[in-house]
């Protein structure tokens, strides 16, 4: 037909009906075209050329042969392409080469060619590939006057997959098949799911389904794995098997109703369903843990400190937690209590959500308040109240409630909740020991003694758990530090300490002796220092302290960050200008026992220890540096050269001005002494109730004699010692019983320093030196040892010979 034209345009002049007529045809048969009315195009000859060109007719159609624009995984389409040549009949061109292109739909076959057959008639087929959206297919072929193009768009996507279920051999689009719509509270439902291509077929891919609801994203409720045991996740992706996949709903502790949502997550269809729960029936609130914490046996109480006096690690607030269950759990043998680890996950606790408590104070004093007066349940049953402490050192305690279904209200009470400074005050440290005289500890090593330190803040109430004593020692070894309600030291007993005390170990070994200065030891020796007051000898044990240096006593120093003391002249809680206060140096081992750090102070040894010797005995003290100036401080105001008060209350508005809020070391030390074994022990007699005792060997009837016991450096024997007095022959103890055998136990004599004093008295034989007191030492448990013997007489001879045995008297 387009030859025709050109052959009648080139023979006859331009008569205008005609001419329109042709110009509408031209306009009909050229160019190319695409959509699914199909596309074609054209090539005209040139001139009077009687070459034919030929029309090029595009279309897409799906698989029943429908015309289709959509290609999708599933589905591809078929891209027909009619070709004929421009002639009055368009007779079709067969045998033809075809060539299809597109931007990323894929063709098939993969070279993009096809032939035309009889009909002039040539199909490819249009797949989806990786790319998805809206492309153009190009289709060129080769005629007589040149390449002739066609175009045509397609939307590709991907497979048109649906999410629902089957019920039965139907499939029930957009919705969540449920085994149960309707469920008991904390009850459980199954839930179906299927997804189906655009046949309506289960997709043989496998398939991501995300399953959620209102109650689980709010902690509430939960979804699972079939066959899962556990508490479910709040969203759960579950995979399809041969397009179906199933999980189970736990409603948990929502109420009323939910609303369940499933999506697919390579895709976008989405599916949902609803279920109603039945309400809860909460019948129990219990106390559950307070912060901070406190360890062990501390549990019923929380120490907060007073408002405006916190800081690091001291909170003004305790936030303290209680849970609302079904029923009260009943704990078994083994069982994780309330606030320990593992307890929230137990089987048979049954947590309720969305529970409104209130809660209130036994006590408000001092402007004790609660931050939040109600709360509401969360996912484990829990919530939270916080308390926040006034300004007055007091008690409280907080109590939480709730109403039942049938309006009878349930309580729970917290722990004791202190208020107080929490911090150790000089004068509220007590030190201990299980032995102050170690017995054996001069010559075994491994002899152990247990030091145990107690603290209480101003207010008399035991120091926060956790608070860290540090402990050093002039001889032998000791812990380095314990924690307060929470741990002993490293080799002392593992048992949990109780409120405001701790324990360490101390163990005889070396050290047992100052490293300078030796030779100035006082001894039981005879030598020019030797000086007993309470007897005549010149030499043995003494029931005195000999002076410094004192061997074998070795100070512990125990120091912890703290506070000093005040006297609150007003009762207003907080120091004020003027008010009266101990002052504290820097802390030190006082190796001499004068009080002071003797290289700066000192020396202050009162008698009979010479200003030579108490000096040589502290000359090797050291001093703890508090504030890191390498220098001892004694804590004074460099302007004024006055104290200056240390402590938490100190105001504010008096911080750098009258006084201080940083803390410093507070103090105390004892005395440990290595004793002697009993081999090594000494007895000395002395005559009552002379003043001097005369020192004697001669024991007379119808006198009273103090025996002294100590070893060279004038220490008593350690704690548990035995003594045995046994008199022989005719001579026999009278006093402080009737006996041929007198046993005394040495008690631990703490804080003494001289010989152990036991008073004796005897019948004699009448012959003098007839008879004899032998004195026996046996350590607790161990070997005994001869360490004297007395003549035993009732008469004495004139002879002042001493070695006269009738000689009564040195």
């Amino acid at each position: 037909m387009i030859k025709g034209l050109r052959t009648l345009c080139s023979r006859r002049g331009a008569v205008g009906v005609i001419m329109s007529a042709m110009l509408a045809l031209i306009s009909a048969c050229g160019g190319g075209g695409g959509g699914s009315d199909g596309g074609g195009g054209f090539l005209p000859g040139s001139g009077d050329s009687d070459l034919t060109s030929y029309t090029v007719t595009l279309t897409t159609i799906d698989a029943a042969g429908n015309p289709t624009t959509l290609v999708t995984e599933t589905f591809p389409a078929t891209l027909r392409v009619e070709v004929r040549d421009d002639s009055v009949d368009a007779a079709p061109v067969s045998g033809l080469v075809v060539l299809a292109t597109a931007e990323f739909a894929v063709i098939s076959p993969a070279n993009g060619q096809a032939l035309t057959n009889a009909d002039g008639i040539a199909e490819l087929e249009i797949q989806a590939g990786a790319a998805l959206g809206a492309d153009t297919i190009t289709v060129t072929a080769e005629s007589p006057t040149g390449t002739v193009t066609a175009t045509i768009g397609v939307e590709v996507s991907g497979a048109g997959l649906s999410l629902g279920y089957f019920e039965g051999t139907s499939f029930i689009a957009g919705q969540i098949g449920l085994s149960s719509n309707s469920l008991a509270f904390r009850g459980s439902a199954v839930a179906r799911l299927a997804v189906v291509d655009e046949a309506g077929t289960p997709s043989s891919a496998v398939q991501l389904i995300r399953l959620s609801s209102a109650c689980s994203l709010s902690g509430l409720a939960s979804f699972s794995a079939i066959g899962d045991t556990g508490t479910g996740t709040n969203t759960l992706t579950i995979e399809t098997l041969d397009g179906l996949a199933s999980a189970e709903y736990l409603a948990g502790s929502c109420e009323s109703g939910d609303d369940l949502t499933a999506i697919l997550i390579d895709g976008d269809s989405t599916a949902t369903a609803s279920v109603t729960i039945a309400g809860r029936d909460a019948n129990f609130i219990g106390y559950v843990s307070t912060e901070p914490t406190e360890g062990g046996d501390t549990s019923g109480r929380t120490i907060i400190a007073l408002k405006g006096t916190g800081g690091p690690g001291r909170p003004e607030v305790a936030s303290v937690t209680f849970e609302v269950l079904e029923e009260a759990v009943i704990l078994e043998a083994g069982d994780p209590a309330p606030g320990e680890p593992g307890y929230l996950d137990l089987d048979k606790r049954k947590p309720l959500a969305g529970v409104a408590v209130n809660f209130s104070l036994t006590n408000t004093l001092g402007g004790i308040s609660l931050i939040n007066a109600s709360g509401v349940t969360n996912s484990q049953g829990l919530v939270v109240v916080e308390v926040s402490a006034g300004n007055v050192a007091t008690s409280t305690v907080a109590t939480a409630s709730f109403d039942t279904s049938g309006n009878q209200q349930q309580a729970a009470s917290s722990n004791q909740i202190v208020i107080s400074t929490g911090l150790p005050q000089q004068n509220g440290i007590s030190v201990s020991a299980s032995q102050f005289h170690v017995p054996g500890a001069r010559d075994i090593d491994g002899v152990e003694s247990t030091i145990t330190v107690r603290l209480v803040d101003r207010f008399g109430n035991p120091v926060a758990d956790g608070t860290s004593v540090v402990f050093t020692t002039e001889y032998g070894a000791v812990d380095t530090s314990c924690l307060t309600g929470t741990s002993n030291g490293t080799r002392a007993d593992a048992a949990t300490p109780g409120l405001g005390t701790c324990s360490v170990l101390w163990t005889s070994q070396a050290p047992r002796f100052p490293v300078f200065n030796q030779d100035l030891i006082q001894t039981t020796e005879d030598d020019n220092s030797y000086n007993c007051p309470s007897h005549t000898g010149s030499f043995g044990p003494c029931p005195d302290d000999l002076g410094a240096i004192r061997g074998l006593r070795s100070t512990v120093t125990i120091t912890v960050v703290g506070e000093e003391f005040f006297v609150d002249g007003n009762g207003n809680g907080i120091y004020d200008e003027g008010e009266s206060f101990e002052n504290l140096p820097e802390a030190f081992t006082d190796h001499n026992e004068d009080g002071v750090y003797t290289p700066f102070s000192g020396p202050q040894c009162p008698s009979p220890s010479s200003e030579e010797n108490c000096i040589a005995a502290g000359s090797s003290e050291e001093f703890i540096d508090f504030n890191g100036d390498g220098m001892y401080s004694e804590n004074v105001d460099p302007n004024t050269g006055e104290g200056v008060y240390n402590g938490s209350l100190c105001p504010p508005e008096g911080d750098g001005v009258f006084c201080s809020r940083d803390l410093l070391n507070v103090r105390s030390s004892i005395v440990l002494t290595l004793t002697a074994s009993a081999q090594n022990l000494q007895a000395l007699a002395g005559k009552r109730p002379d003043s001097p005792r005369v020192a004697t060997n001669i024991l007379q009837e119808g006198v009273l004699y103090d025996i002294y016991i100590a070893d060279t450096y004038n220490n008593a024997p350690g704690a548990g010692t035995t003594l045995t007095f046994r008199a022989d022959l005719d001579c026999e103890i009278v006093f402080p019983e009737s006996t041929e055998s007198l046993v005394v136990n040495v008690p631990d004599l703490v804080g003494q320093t001289g010989a152990f004093t036991s008073t004796i008295g005897i019948n004699g034989t009448g012959i003098p030196g007839g008879g004899r007191i032998t004195v026996l030492a046996q350590d607790n448990g161990g070997a005994t040892s001869q360490i004297a013997s007395f003549g035993c007489s009732t008469v004495c001879s004139d002879d002042p010979d001493p070695t006269d045995p009738a000689n009564c008297d040195e």
